[in-house]
């Protein structure tokens, strides 16, 4: 009889799991935009589990027109927090064509979303009736191919025989809904939407979030810039780097951070973090820790490693010198002649 009941108690506990509902994704209205000067949309603003702003997200229909033919896009529309393209969603029964009607190939989708992402678009700078080539004529009664052919100079910025439907959504996307966006998140940013930036891994939200934190309070967001130092992309870590004040050079738990990451940075990051270490007194735990990452450099690093450790040679640990004394059999004469007047008593 017990087993009976405890059966029937998982058995309860299971198909409650399975009835209940999920949770809806937050979402509320941001705002009301116009494309195309007169279509009417609503952008909706989606947030995360935590509450926390997560993207923008519109679902248009809009007419892709040339001359007397048109014929109707249907697509939902996905911006990040800054007004970039982040993807889109077609309904199944709606897909996007191209000349005579052929449906859009995977490829085609994958190229679309790159043009779309590209604020920098040749797109940006041409007008619908520029981009085609009036000379080349194809026949087809459907909107993308009713005059001419692609012009040459536009080919690879659009998805082939989809010249209009590419050229009226970048523009959609990229046009005044995207700086409506940007001016929408900046109106509501909070402390917590900028960790939330700093901890992406995203670097438009990086960039956009360094510059987003005050003078004032940098010292409060050190931990976010070493990290952006270590991983961040592109030309970030060099930004965030510079968004370290003096203050925090000055402290050991900060100058221990930032050189562990001199044996796993990139060699111009390296050069960095030298030229910064350069202009400052060093801890002991700090100057180990960069002899322990020596092996990682070039034979112009460690000369500049050397010549920085020489500055502060008072403060090098005996084992740290043990470590430097290999460096006395090392084939670059100065490499050898800045160490030996390193570990002169």
């Amino acid at each position: 009889m017990i087993k009976l009941a405890g059966v029937g108690f998982v058995l309860w506990v299971c198909l409650s799991l399975i009835s209940e509902p999920a949770i809806p994704v937050r979402k509320e209205k941001a705002f009301d935009a116009y494309i195309q000067d007169s279509i009417p949309i609503e952008v909706e603003l989606y947030f995360t589990s935590n509450h926390q702003p997560d993207y923008y997200k519109s679902h248009v229909k809009t007419p892709v027109c040339k001359d007397s033919l048109c014929y109707l896009v249907e697509i939902d529309l996905i911006w990040d927090l800054l007004g970039n393209f982040k993807n889109y969603e077609v309904p199944a029964d709606k897909p996007l064509t191209k000349f005579d009607h052929e449906e859009f190939e995977e490829n085609d989708h994958k190229k679309l979303k790159s043009i779309l992402a590209d604020k920098t678009s040749l797109l940006r700078d041409y007008e619908m009736k520029t981009l085609v080539d009036e000379d080349v004529r194809r026949a087809s009664g459907v909107v993308d191919a009713t005059t001419g052919a692609t012009s040459a100079t536009i080919k690879d910025a659009v998805v082939g025989g989809a010249l209009y439907t590419t050229h009226t959504l970048w523009h959609i996307v990229n046009g005044e809904v995207a700086k409506k966006i940007l001016t929408h998140t900046e109106a509501r940013f909070t402390d917590s939407l900028l960790v939330s930036m700093l901890q992406s891994s995203d670097y438009q939200y990086q960039y956009y979030a360094l510059n987003k934190v005050p003078e004032s309070k940098r010292m409060a967001y050190i931990p976010q810039f070493v990290r952006l130092v270590a991983s961040g992309d592109a030309y970030v870590p060099f930004f965030a780097i510079e968004k370290i004040p003096a203050e925090a050079w000055k402290q050991p738990v900060t100058q221990l951070q930032l050189a562990e990451l001199l044996g796993r940075v990139s060699f111009e990051m390296q050069n960095e973090l030298l030229n910064k270490f350069k202009e400052m007194e060093l801890f002991t735990e700090t100057i180990s820790k960069l002899i322990q990452n020596h092996s990682k450099l070039t034979d112009k690093q460690l000369i500049k490693l050397l010549t920085i450790l020489k500055d502060n040679k008072t403060k090098i640990s005996e084992n740290s010198k043990q470590v430097l004394e290999n460096l006395l059999k090392n084939k670059n004469q100065q490499v050898v002649n800045l160490t030996s007047d390193i570990l002169k008593n």
